[in-house]
């Protein structure tokens, strides 16, 4: 490890104070543990006042088929405590084939420093480099992809562990293809995304990983007087993630800087027994040069201080978006917030290919190659920006649109394959966490029916938030999903499925599909999911598959199916994106509401 500091005495840090942060950092290089799940014992509670994220440096592009982003955005995840003990935050840039998660949790399942500062009274900002993590990689603006993804083998090698053990499953399904680093476009979008960062938050200190150093270097160029140190780990460009230790505090305690003064109109504010973050579904795939993953699916979690009820939500997101769709935007609070907040654990998922969840051809082919969809049809919807409750001023130039379309990718072409590599995934996941609840937006509905399906005692219920499809409909041969599942009497091949028309009644709510198809009678019955509850949210203007004609189905398939219409509570305006709207917190009282009657009784 090496560091750079300034040499000034006015910068508010004297050269001792950072001795001992860095002194404090150090990584402890120890065997990694045999397993990925967490410790028992994770250490203390985390008081977080504000917990958000956002995307930096979010540009609009013009192609022939529309406006897109440019490629060039940032994200950064943030954790301020609740006791700020020190005065400059910190900022952990990943360096290499990583991403900010390397500062969640270390790869055999321990806390990494991102808590440790946390616990230690930092402010702490993680970030993805534009093109990394969060941030889309597309081809057509980052450059091409590696001719040979990350092996097990290099991995191995590099970290010292045998190439079948979990941490190295766990380095390898985290690492994503890069920017080019020495390219000088590179160090100016670095250099500038830093100095917004840094714009933002005021004079910080930066720890960087291998060539994360560069970042914070051109970031100090630009903006010398906000960084008052760099610590720089392992700066070689070739090292894989290194093991993240304990930090210990060495530095005293200062006063609290002053309030914010604009705050968030509804609280980020979250109080932790643990968090981290992990992969699941990692296969492995055989090339000519080594062995690659395939099909990982990153999951972060947050399990509360005070945790309220039995079973652990699990949220999926739709379409081509990832995890952030159920961490709020602009700023506000999502469901994640409000699920932690009401006393449930809480698991949320990057589906393959998506998020933090890395693309690369060798391992998932051009059916799951990046083709974001552009501004102008999402813009102009009710269905999507276009609604009463959308957060924002609405348009092209709508700064609230810009978040969400920063960390889109783009819907998947074969949705047979992609669900069978999320349903790999989701049953490692549920198999790890214990019985749960399922909730699932949009495209990623598919997730809760393929996964009770092979998991059917580990899923208590299954709440939908305007599922995308129709029965029978396009890829979706074996009813409502594109891969078989298991029916009674059992089916082996699509064709064996007598269906007819069914219309929609007058008052259906929106998408109204007339006719659609159902089973002719008598119906075979989705065996494994009798008996799970399961509520289907539809709201006022409606998205992805008809409400009617998926209730239909899965009631004609013997499942104990509801529709929630928003309006019937009273609730109006809103579309498929109700979950980040200006009222997500009513409509999650509807969704809590729901489970409390169905599913989730509260601990006594």
């Amino acid at each position: 490890m090496s560091h750079v500091m300034p040499d000034r005495s006015t910068s508010g840090i004297t050269r001792r104070d950072l001795a001992a942060l860095i002194a404090a950092a150090a990584p402890l290089v120890a065997p990694a543990q045999t397993t990925t799940s967490a410790p028992s014992a994770p250490g203390p509670i985390l008081d977080i006042a504000d917990w958000s994220y956002s995307f930096y440096g979010v540009e609009h592009a013009t192609l022939a088929r529309g406006t897109l982003c440019n490629g060039m955005q940032m994200y950064v995840e943030h954790w301020i405590p609740r006791d700020v003990r020190h005065p400059y935050p910190v900022v952990l840039i990943h360096g290499g084939y990583g991403q900010g998660s390397d500062w969640i949790s270390t790869p055999d399942g321990r806390r990494s420093w991102a808590s440790l500062l946390l616990e230690q009274g930092y402010k702490v900002y993680v970030l993805d480099r534009p093109g990394q993590g969060r941030n889309p990689f597309h081809p057509f603006v980052h450059g091409y992809f590696d001719k040979e993804a990350p092996t097990f083998e290099g991995v191995s090698k590099t970290i010292r562990l045998d190439a079948n053990d979990p941490a190295v499953a766990q380095v390898v399904a985290s690492m994503g293809q890069p920017m080019a680093p020495n390219n000088p476009l590179t160090q100016n979008i670095w250099r500038t995304r830093g100095a917004k960062l840094l714009d933002e938050i005021g004079p910080a200190i930066l720890i960087t990983r291998a060539d994360g150093e560069v970042f914070a270097r051109v970031a100090a160029q630009e903006r010398p007087k906000l960084v008052q140190g760099i610590v720089a780990i392992e700066q070689s460009p070739e090292s894989v993630r290194a093991e993240l230790a304990r930090l210990s505090d060495n530095t005293p305690p200062v006063a609290s800087p002053a309030v914010d003064a604009k705050p968030n109109r509804e609280s980020t504010a979250l109080k932790l027994a643990d968090q981290g973050c992990f992969w699941v579904g990692v296969q492995r795939k055989t090339m000519p040069y080594g062995t690659i993953a395939q099909g990982q699916m990153y999951v972060q979690y947050m399990i509360p201080a005070e945790k309220r009820y039995q079973y652990p939500v699990v949220m999926v997101h739709g379409g081509g978006g990832q995890g952030t769709h159920m961490m709020g935007i602009g700023g506000r609070p999502g469901w994640v917030h409000y699920f932690v907040q009401a006393g449930y654990s809480v698991y949320w998922l990057d589906r393959p290919s998506y998020g933090r969840s890395p693309y690369h051809p060798d391992a998932l082919g051009p059916s799951h190659l990046p083709n974001v969809p552009p501004y102008e049809g999402l813009v102009q919807t009710p269905v999507v920006f276009n609604t009463a409750q959308w957060p924002g001023p609405g348009g092209m130039n709508d700064p609230i649109i810009d978040q969400f379309m920063a960390c889109e990718s783009g819907n998947v072409m074969d949705e047979a394959f992609h669900s069978d590599l999320v349903w790999h995934g989701g049953v490692e996941l549920v198999d790890r966490i214990g019985p749960c609840i399922l909730l699932t937006h949009a495209y990623g509905g598919f997730f809760g029916w393929g996964v009770a399906d092979r998991r059917p005692n580990l899923v208590k219920g299954i709440f939908c938030m305007e599922i995308n499809g129709n029965p029978f409909a396009q890829q979706l041969r074996w009813g409502l999903t594109a891969s078989p599942m298991t029916y009674d009497p059992p089916v082996t091949d699509p064709a064996q499925f007598k269906l007819v028309d069914r219309n929609a009644p007058p008052d259906a709510p929106r998408p109204v599909v007339s006719p659609f198809k159902l089973q002719a009678e008598p119906a075979r019955k989705w065996k494994n999911l009798q008996g799970i509850p399961i509520g289907w949210l539809t709201t006022e203007f409606g998205g992805g598959g008809s409400p009617v004609a998926n209730v239909e189905f899965l009631k004609q398939a013997g499942c104990s199916a509801e529709m929630v219409r928003l309006r019937d509570y009273g609730i109006v305006g809103n579309g498929n994106l109700m979950l980040l709207e200006k009222n997500n917190h009513e409509v999650f009282g509807v969704v809590h509401d729901w489970l409390d009657r169905k599913v989730a009784k509260p601990n006594s």
